[in-house]
């Protein structure tokens, strides 16, 4: 499973920057790059909590392989297509949108699959282990996919993402797990969101830290993602920038590393205390923004966000019958990820109001503020202390 992973995000790490240039080269509007990329992020969202269910119904290793492969047809079939000559605007959209509902079932999949491979006391180190490649095998596809565009042009960048995928379904297919027993497997799938999502409110230190992540991508997609690159280009220059975002991935490859090798005791709440570290990027760019600070911030900022995004995988495989995970992590991606959109959209008005320099410093100051709420939660600050024994999917776990 973890070579399927690191196959997949290998391509990933290569699509983005590939996507970028053979939109612009076939139309030249950023407007229209927009659009292919954001049905994409909207395809997820919306069909984020529906993986959680498929996942929970059906066998994790066959719908991990299926998604694979259907994701290795769209990126084949807009590859070829621009290859070709032949791709439009709205068959990029479409590809762009099936793409994004196949990774919606991928990631409460594969956080559901990876309790059933391990015993709970390697839950932690599996986990740091899988992120670690992950986040190596993105650094190198990044790298790789600029050096293909160079060489080849942005279409085969996109093939090598469809043989990236590929390769990880036939990776996949050869994970052997046993069956999970889900009670309601029979029943509608409205039925079943409503199972997970019951489960989901009952612990309040999931939904706690939860609210807590959708602030921090709301804040972060607007400070960082969104005035970062435009406080860049005015001072330090786009290629610096580059190196601030390489060092946050190098980060978070340290953080993994970390990871396996220390477990505090109470993982979560150290976790999410550390998330406050993150603050120190978007405080960076509010003063003179200098390499010197930039890039330790970020680099120090991907070690820290490991540790939470570790912990908290970990509690809820410890903590969740297995035949309701995938549709349990599924609402913990949507929580996390539907307030990104936001903040990318009110980082523009907020700056022009108030001043980039201000919505920064502000920025950073939510980060801590909205932490410290956070860890004021006794569930939060209490789980993860004891680790739950009983795994089976005939019982409920408790907090």
């Amino acid at each position: 499973m973890a070579k399927g992973r690191t196959a997949g995000f290998f391509g990933n790490g290569m699509a983005p920057v590939a996507l970028a240039f053979a939109v612009l080269d076939l139309t030249g509007s950023v407007t229209q790059l927009g659009l292919v990329v954001g049905v994409r992020s909207v395809a997820a969202i919306v069909t984020t909590t529906f993986g959680g269910v498929l996942a929970d119904r059906f066998p994790r290793r066959l719908l991990l392989q299926s998604t694979s492969f259907g994701a290795a047809v769209t990126q084949a079939v807009a590859g070829l297509t621009l290859l070709g000559g032949v791709a439009s605007v709205p068959l990029l959209m479409l590809l762009s949108a099936l793409n994004g509902a196949l990774a919606a079932v991928e990631l409460p999949t594969t956080t559901a699959l990876v309790s059933q491979t391990v015993p709970g006391e390697l839950l932690r180190r599996a986990n740091a282990l899988l992120r670690t490649f992950t986040s190596v095998a993105t650094l190198c596809g990044a790298a790789g996919g600029s050096l293909v565009i160079g060489w080849a042009g942005p279409s085969w960048g996109i093939l090598v993402d469809s043989a990236s995928f590929a390769v990880a379904g036939l990776f996949f297919g050869r994970v052997r797990v046993g069956a999970v027993v889900h009670a309601s497997a029979r029943g509608s799938m409205i039925g079943d969101l409503r199972e997970g999502w019951s489960e989901f409110a009952r612990h309040r230190w999931l939904w706690t830290v939860v609210l807590h992540a959708s602030v921090w991508q709301l804040v972060w997609a607007g400070s960082v993602q969104v005035i970062g690159p435009a406080v860049a280009e005015a001072g330090v220059g786009a290629r610096t920038w580059g190196l601030v975002l390489a060092a946050q991935t190098l980060g978070a490859i340290a953080g993994g590393l970390l990871a396996l090798h220390w477990k505090p005791r109470a993982a979560l709440a150290t976790g999410v205390l550390l998330t406050s570290v993150s603050a120190a990027l978007p405080w960076a760019l509010a003063a003179e923004p200098q390499p010197a600070l930039l890039i330790p911030a970020a680099f120090l900022t991907g070690v820290a966000m490991e540790q939470v995004n570790i912990a908290l995988t970990v509690a809820v495989q410890e903590r969740i019958a297995p035949g309701q995970l995938a549709r349990v992590t599924s609402y913990q991606v949507l929580g996390s990820l539907a307030a990104v959109p936001f903040g990318q959209l009110l980082a523009g008005p907020l700056s022009a109001a108030y001043g980039q320099g201000h919505v920064l410093v502000a920025a950073g100051a939510c980060i801590v503020a909205v932490t410290l709420a956070v860890l004021a939660v006794p569930d939060v600050r209490t789980t993860g202390r004891a680790t739950p024994v009983c795994r089976s999917g005939s019982r409920r776990y408790g907090k």
